[in-house]
């Protein structure tokens, strides 16, 4: 349930825009000593909070990937003891944007296994989205590599990104150049329910109607509830959703410079 209202009340938005840098970090060039998340004083954004039991080092520098930057990274370690090694990034403001990106330069300890660095994002600090990756296993594949979790990234003043590390043994992770981006929403106005109407909102019969004042092209979105885009179509009135599984979705229209969101259900 708190995933259906949490889907529900974040904004996702079109798809036909240029992606903008919401918020980047590379970590600078690190400092001697490994100094903890909390004290380093090499980042390169400085209104951003960043706390936990993990540290900053320049050993293993990020190599392999585009932009890789080298110098300094965050060294999430092994969990021998607790609380569990851990970065916490907040104060990133994404209010103004939409379809929201995460990437990280990623580097595991282990040949075996992916996913285990949990990456979890919140605008409260309370409720938490985990969001997901996959990596290559076996020989050969602790190295550096580019990775870009899957999931809603809220619309927040306040977004916060944990990284954590929950392994039980002797396996440390480390990270660098994360960039989020997203698609600017400044200029884009709202319609309202009496402008733009979805008719039905339960679907029986696989498709569903867009009525409008104005009655021009949309340009329509539909994602699904783990905020994974389904498909893009321009429109102006009829969707076809008959081939798609039972569930609950998210429809995003533009319209004239205007945007609405409606919740579906498919039956």
């Amino acid at each position: 349930m708190k995933k259906l209202l949490l889907f529900t009340s974040v904004i996702i938005a079109g798809t036909l825009t240029a992606q903008t840098t919401i918020y980047s970090e590379n970590f600078g060039v690190g400092q001697a000593n490994n100094p903890l998340v909390n004290v380093y004083n090499g980042y390169q954004n400085t209104n951003i909070t960043y706390s936990g039991n993990a540290d900053i080092r320049t050993t293993t520098p990020s190599e392999g990937y585009t932009n890789a930057s080298g110098s300094g990274c965050v060294f999430i370690g092994a969990v021998t003891t607790n609380p569990e090694k851990y970065l916490l990034i907040e104060g990133i403001n994404t209010t103004n944007f939409k379809n929201i990106t995460l990437a990280i330069g990623h580097y595991k300890g282990t040949n075996t296994g992916n996913n285990e660095l949990k990456i979890e994002v919140s605008e409260n600090g309370t409720n938490w989205i985990q969001l997901n990756y996959t990596r290559p296993i076996g020989t050969g594949t602790s190295t550096w590599l580019l990775i870009k979790p899957e999931g809603i990234i809220p619309t927040t003043n306040n977004l916060k990104i944990k990284f954590t590390n929950t392994i039980n043994s002797n396996v440390g992770f480390r990270i660098d150049d994360i960039l989020l981006s997203g698609e600017s929403t400044l200029g884009l106005t709202d319609l309202t329910k009496n402008e733009l109407k979805i008719y039905p909102t339960i679907i029986t019969d696989g498709i569903f109607n867009i009525v409008s004042d104005t009655n021009q092209t949309k340009k329509v979105a539909l994602y699904d509830i783990n905020g994974k885009l389904i498909f893009t179509k321009e429109t102006h009135k009829i969707i076809n959703v008959g081939k798609l599984h039972k569930g609950v979705y998210l429809v995003r229209i533009e319209e004239n410079g205007k945007s609405f969101s409606q919740k579906i259900i498919i039956k």
